[in-house]
């Protein structure tokens, strides 16, 4: 596991590591530090479980909107007006096989990014993404709630279907502020619980159809030695964009958010002030 471990935290050749940026984390094999470890080792195993079919089973689950909602997610966190700003170092939260970083790159070449997840399987996949292959991202072992990060380190943070599984959003989102430099960007992109009029029919795909295709792909894609616990039970109990808001703006954000297609998906934005 070690050795496994340092070979996903290897400097990339062109970009490396900032010395200053990264903390030395003395306990590798520790990868959660979160209050909950029961469940977030839960999470920890259905995702190295899931790894080699996650992009499949997500893209069957969602009918091919996922791309849509990524798009829409990185479009947001950078305006048009601040494409050319300095917002170049960015965090990825939940990295998972790392196509919202990718995204990224795509819509504002140039930046660099760290990608944190608790997964070591789905980071090996985020390998194999242009960003990383041309030295633009670099991965990390790291629970979102305590990262190996200094104090201001990035420019910006985001993630995506991620915040549900928060144990503590109060003391995970403090974490993101403390590590987003004043005037720096966080924004968390998930399924639109109760967001809208329309929020009953969305609750019916997302909590039942949705469930039932993604119990079926895994089944299919991992000959059923994977489990498939999380997304029902967690979208159930996972808060409203006004709730998700008010945890922001408690972190210390200014906040505001935005829904998509026809509320299915929220992005909640959040501004670091000075």
């Amino acid at each position: 596991m070690i050795f496994e471990t340092i070979q996903v935290l290897k400097k990339r050749k062109k970009y490396p590591l900032d010395n200053a940026l990264v903390l030395i984390w003395k306990n590798l094999t520790s990868i959660m530090s979160s209050t909950d470890k029961q469940y977030a080792k839960i999470v920890q195993e259905d995702f190295d479980l899931l790894s080699r079919s996650y992009d499949l089973i997500n893209n069957f689950m969602s009918l091919g909107t996922d791309r849509q909602f990524r798009y829409l997610a990185i479009k947001n966190v950078i305006p048009e007006d601040t494409k050319r700003s300095k917002l170049l170092r960015w965090i990825d939260i939940g990295a998972g096989t790392g196509h919202l970083a990718n995204e990224l790159h795509r819509q504002k070449p140039g930046c660099f990014v760290i990608g944190i997840d608790i997964s070591l399987s789905m980071l090996k996949f985020a390998k194999n993404r242009e960003i990383y292959e041309i030295g633009l991202m670099n991965l990390i072992i790291s629970d979102a709630a305590k990262t190996p990060f200094r104090k201001a380190s990035f420019d910006g943070g985001f993630s995506g279907f991620v915040g549900r599984h928060f144990v503590n959003y109060p003391m995970t989102l403090a974490e993101h502020y403390r590590i987003i430099r004043p005037r720096g960007r966080l924004m968390m992109l998930e399924m639109g619980r109760r967001a809208t009029r329309l929020s009953f029919l969305i609750d019916i795909y997302v909590g039942r159809l949705m469930s039932i295709l993604g119990k079926l792909a895994v089944i299919i894609n991992t000959k059923g030695k994977a489990p498939f616990r999380l997304l029902e039970e967690t979208y159930s109990r996972f808060h409203s964009p006004v709730e998700l808001k008010n945890f922001f703006e408690k972190a210390g954000f200014l906040t505001n958010y935005k829904l998509g297609l026809v509320g299915s998906i929220v992005i909640v934005l959040g501004y670091r002030k000075l």
